[in-house]
């Protein structure tokens, strides 16, 4: 089996490697699409704690070809998401205490995976839709976190994938999203998926929220650690005692100053796993609740894996979008 694994910074190297199947829990899948995210090509270049050698891509979707005990339900050819985090250990009524990371991703040609971490794909979610499932459940969390309700005024910092997911739910769920981001790409992506208010992250901020809001600013605001916007932007757009969430895939690089949050009695909450969410995020996948249309990422062959992460690594230094998708198909 041919394996893809960051031997060093700025180095993948194309390994051979044997799976097998060790318990009747177990499945056997054929990955024949992963993503590859901005924390992927961080972790490539050594710009995090992750420490090689490892395979990166924490997100793929697949086919089952075996199985040690025969199943209705788990059947050979049966597509299927892996999901990004184990819950092999994991009780039912754990409330997700006991979620570890994988020690390896899934840029590979196959995968063995407990029957706990798959989840079975409806025929009518492409593989493309399935790779933003993660993205989807954590959006989930974050709006159940901040308790958000119809005619709320969400702002959310950050103009990413993730944040675009998590203003189309906040739609969803009657409230009204305001999508800030320095970029003006991102902002425009975010008006074609009908999100009406979109602010640049400028000095004239805090007077067109206050504008929209009817000079009350947002009671609920979301702050996306992957767009790395100074986190000064959460006091310009927070109402006296909102709710404030900080989430995303990557660390947070800024500081977060907690004289404002002091001053004007905000509630801080800190959200980071989508892990019980998956299966309402496929449902929502299948109603068609998220428009993930104009978030095509490249799409590239297994075969020449490094010429795209450095590539990819160039993009990440420009402030360009760096993630794409492998097909091994």
């Amino acid at each position: 089996m041919v394996n893809w694994q960051v031997t060093n910074k700025n180095e993948i190297t194309k390994v051979n490697s044997t799976i097998n199947l060790e318990s009747v829990n177990d499945v056997k899948v054929k990955i024949t699409k992963c993503y590859v995210s901005r924390k992927d090509v961080l972790d490539f270049i050594g710009k995090t704690k992750r420490k090689a050698p490892f395979t990166p891509s924490n997100i793929a979707v697949g086919q089952i070809t075996e199985t040690l005990q025969e199943s209705n339900y788990f059947v050979k050819g049966t597509k299927v998401y892996l999901a990004p985090m184990n819950a092999v250990d994991l009780p039912e009524d754990s409330n997700e205490k006991g979620l570890t990371a994988f020690d390896d991703g899934f840029l590979k040609e196959f995968q063995v995976i407990s029957k706990n971490n798959i989840h079975i794909l409806p025929s009518n979610v492409s593989e493309s839709d399935a790779l933003y499932i993660y993205h989807v459940s954590l959006a989930i969390s974050v709006i159940d976190s901040l308790n958000v309700k119809q005619g709320d005024y969400v702002a959310i910092i950050g103009g990413t994938t993730l944040a675009n997911v998590i203003a189309q739910l906040v739609m969803y769920y009657k409230a009204v999203p305001i999508v800030i981001d320095s970029n003006v790409e991102n902002l425009d992506l975010a008006y074609k998926t009908d999100i009406y208010y979109t602010l640049k992250a400028n000095k004239e901020l805090e007077k067109n929220v206050l504008s929209i809001t009817g000079g009350r600013k947002c009671p609920k605001v979301i702050y996306v650690t992957d767009s790395d916007i100074d986190t000064n932007t959460i006091d310009s757009v927070s109402a006296l005692k909102a709710t404030v969430t900080v989430t995303g895939f990557t660390d947070c690089k800024q500081k977060l100053s907690l004289t404002s949050f002091f001053d004007k009695q905000l509630q801080l909450n800190f959200i980071k796993s989508g892990y019980s969410n998956i299966g309402a995020a496929i449902n929502l996948l299948v109603q068609k609740a998220v428009n993930l249309s104009y978030y095509k990422l490249p799409d590239y062959k297994f075969e020449y894996i490094p010429k795209h992460f450095e590539n990819s690594a160039k993009k990440l230094e420009n402030g360009e979008n760096c993630e794409f998708t492998v097909n091994l198909l």
